[in-house]
């Protein structure tokens, strides 16, 4: 059960079976594997079981899109390319997996919010005018009128939210994950003065939601280009060793390595503004090339891309407006459902950004999200907030499965922590015909060739027909 890699980039292999964790180690000359995965010219003299990667390089591909991402990808080719990498792999050898799926559920979704505005009170006329033209555009003109009383100090603030947001997903049985821009009536550097939002962070208003169960990040401004404002928006907030989102999803190759300078634990930026989808190519938090400590948690549906007409983008001429998908709800519907069916057959985690002033006029895309959220919980998916998922692949990737097999009894240890600190149980996957399982000393489940074992300890005895 020895699976050797011999490749010159190391950071490709290494990431790719972070996400493909299974058993493997370096090629060593002269050493007998049941399969050695390499490009023929660098393994001249081994005869042994070879893939041949010469002419199709998952390595390559995956590093590439991890790193770099692609526009307007609608599949996740990273997982599409692990997957070869593991039918390949059960050609040549009893394959030993922990999957990126939890005990009970076949996904994950990180429910998010990025708090761009949080009272009609603090928002330009401008911004005004303009949502309440939309209300009555709809012909909602109470919910109009609301918004001009509301701008003169009268009535009740429709964009007084958080406590809404609570009741809804108290009712929905999940919690979520918050994203507040640190300062107010600063759009940041290299960005137009519209991208400035009005609201002051309410230290309450941020250790009520953390009492309660819900969750802060950073909505960085200036973190992306420059390390100290990225520790100085974390201070700001009144928070530490956190996620980050950045504001309009502004990024550059560089910004991951000064984000993990700066101190945060992961990121949730790479994704799209125009529309949903795989910018980075998986299901799956990874570790950028350039991070030691911070984890990419990938952007795959958020509101705007789905139902507005443009958003505001960079250009090599400054700043344009591109459109985004622009869809009806029956629309939208068919593109997020296939977002959840590739999380169903590869397993991973589905992040949903959801704008805080998008349960209420002249959005309201509330009963869109609660559609959402049914959904995934009718899949079984595991509901919860970014860093809980970001935990959960940490403690996946600290983990290492050790096997050995004479034929009648494997014995697989997991090295690490088994257990996660929090959230449901890692599985084991064993790709053997369930019918040919006499025996395991744990939990375990049956499925199309092969069986998965609940791991809640570190030793796992199997005994085979």
């Amino acid at each position: 059960m020895t699976i050797a890699v011999c490749y010159p980039d190391k950071y490709s292999v290494e990431e790719t079976f972070q996400l493909l964790k299974v058993p493997w180690e370096w090629y060593k000359p002269g050493k007998t594997y049941d399969v050695v995965i390499a490009r023929k010219e660098d393994v001249i003299g081994y005869n042994g079981p070879l893939i041949d990667i010469t002419d199709h390089d998952p390595f390559r591909i995956i590093a590439c899109l991890l790193n770099c991402g692609e526009e307007h990808l609608h599949e996740p080719v990273c997982d599409i390319e692990l997957d070869f990498i593991r039918q390949e792999l059960k050609k040549y050898t009893l394959l030993v997996e922990i999957p990126p799926a939890p005990w009970g559920h076949p996904y994950m979704v990180a429910l998010t919010h990025d708090v761009d505005v949080t009272s009609v009170r603090e928002c330009r006329w401008s911004t005004v005018g303009y949502a309440a033209y939309q209300c009555l555009k709809q012909g909602h003109i109470y919910s109009g009128l609301r918004f001009f009383a509301a701008r003169l100090g009268l009535g009740t603030d429709p964009w007084k939210l958080f406590e809404r947001w609570q009741a809804f997903e108290q009712d929905l049985g999940v919690r979520s994950t918050f994203f507040f821009v640190p300062k107010q009536s600063e759009p940041g550097r290299c960005a137009p003065p519209y991208r400035a939002v009005f609201y002051t962070p309410d230290a309450e208003v941020l250790k009520c939601l953390v009492r309660s169960g819900w969750e802060t990040g950073v909505h960085g401004l200036d973190n992306w280009i420059d390390m100290d404002s990225g520790k100085m928006e974390m201070e700001v907030l009144g928070i530490a060793g956190v996620g980050n989102r950045t504001h309009w999803l502004l990024f550059e190759p560089y910004s991951w390595k000064l984000l993990d300078n700066a101190g945060y634990t992961y990121d949730s930026t790479f994704g799209y503004n125009d529309d949903v989808g795989f910018r980075g190519g998986t299901l799956q938090v990874f570790r950028p090339r350039t991070t030691s400590l911070l984890l990419e948690l990938p952007l795959h549906i958020q509101d705007i891309g789905l139902f507005t007409k443009s958003c505001w983008a960079p250009d090599d001429s400054g700043w344009k407006k591109k459109p985004c998908l622009h869809l009806n709800m029956d629309g939208a519907a068919d593109y997020c459902a296939r977002i959840f069916e590739f999380a169903k057959k590869y397993g991973g985690e589905v992040t949903l950004l959801w704008h805080y002033e998008s349960i209420a006029p002249p959005r309201d895309w509330s009963e869109f999200y609660r559609m959402l959220v049914e959904r995934a919980r009718a899949d079984d998916a595991w509901l919860t907030t970014a860093e809980k998922v970001v935990t959960w692949f940490r403690t996946r990737r600290q983990m290492e499965v050790v096997c050995t097999y004479d034929g009648d009894v494997l014995v697989a240890e997991v090295k690490g922590s088994a257990i996660p600190d929090a959230g449901p149980n890692f599985r084991l996957r064993l790709y053997i015909p369930p019918e040919q399982i006499r025996s395991v000393d744990a939990e375990f489940i049956s499925g199309q060739g092969y069986i998965d074992i609940c791991l809640t300890k570190s030793r796992i005895m199997v005994h085979i027909v």
